[in-house]
């Protein structure tokens, strides 16, 4: 069973579901760990976006009640970050202040074009163009200067596209994503693999071609996220990507604890 560290609750946004519902379900399953990565995108709320943050001391109170309760699974701290250029120093601050087990750097929006969740952002670009865009954000994000330990999400510009169309495929951007992987690798960073492809035919984001691209190039760090906002997509396409994996000779995937990769076999 996998290591699910891409989880969000009712203290994000965008979800109303009870942080024990994973906990237990994780201790059914026999899981060692789980890890909760909330949201907090401070670009969307200088973009003047009508979204809170995560309150960080209530949702960090929250996490060490569980501990306090539960000995198994271990329950992990982490935060995911939707990276812009503007919210880098205020990331850095948090960093500094809380001790979260990990931190997922994710590309939600552009400047003056809001969310890739909306069909706005597509306006006035092809798709390629505005799948290009992300890309170059991407990147970005990677080089970014504050503690983080995972790219999550890659290609989530093409989740909410419909069909053939919004589909992500390696060789059409391929010298900009070889930059990106680079990176990660370089950097020392891990790449997560996030079954959470909503309307697009992406099996995984990023989708097997890139995943594959990754692992011959000799990145070796890759992280499970099923990004479920409720209990009923924790764990999500598990088996599929448990299969795909071992095509590729992957024998281990990592989670962090107060910001060290750990290791465990699948």
């Amino acid at each position: 069973m996998f290591v699910d560290i891409h989880l969000h609750t009712k203290f994000s946004f965008d979800s109303q579901e009870e942080m024990e519902n994973f906990v237990c379900a994780a201790k059914r399953a026999a899981i060692p760990a789980i890890g909760f990565s909330e949201h907090y995108d401070f670009d969307a709320v200088l973009d003047g976006e009508n979204i809170s943050v995560v309150d960080i001391p209530k949702y960090q109170s929250a996490v060490n009640a569980l501990r306090a309760k539960v000995s198994s699974p271990e329950i992990l701290f982490g935060i995911e970050f939707g990276y812009r250029d503007i919210s880098v120093s205020k990331y850095r601050e948090l960093v500094e202040k809380y001790d979260f087990d990990y931190v997922i750097n994710s590309v939600h929006t552009l400047k003056g074009r809001g969310d890739c969740f909306h069909d706005r952002f597509f306006e006035g670009k092809t798709l390629k163009e505005s799948y290009a865009d992300y890309f170059n954000a991407v990147l970005e994000s990677v080089k970014a200067d504050f503690d983080y330990q995972i790219i999550g999400h890659v290609g989530y510009v093409s989740r909410y596209r419909d069909g053939k169309n919004g589909k992500i495929s390696y060789s059409e951007f391929s010298e900009i994503i070889d930059e990106i992987l680079l990176e990660i690798i370089k950097r020392d960073k891990c790449l997560e693999i996030n079954t959470s492809t909503g309307k697009s035919e992406n099996c995984f984001l990023p989708d097997k071609d890139i995943i594959e691209r990754y692992v011959r190039m000799g990145g070796k760090k890759l992280s499970f996220g099923s990004d479920a906002h409720r209990i009923d997509d924790y764990l999500r396409k598990q088996n599929e990507l448990y299969i795909f994996l071992k095509s590729l000779g992957v024998k281990q995937l990592y989670y962090y604890k107060k910001r060290r990769p750990i290791a465990y076999d699948i």
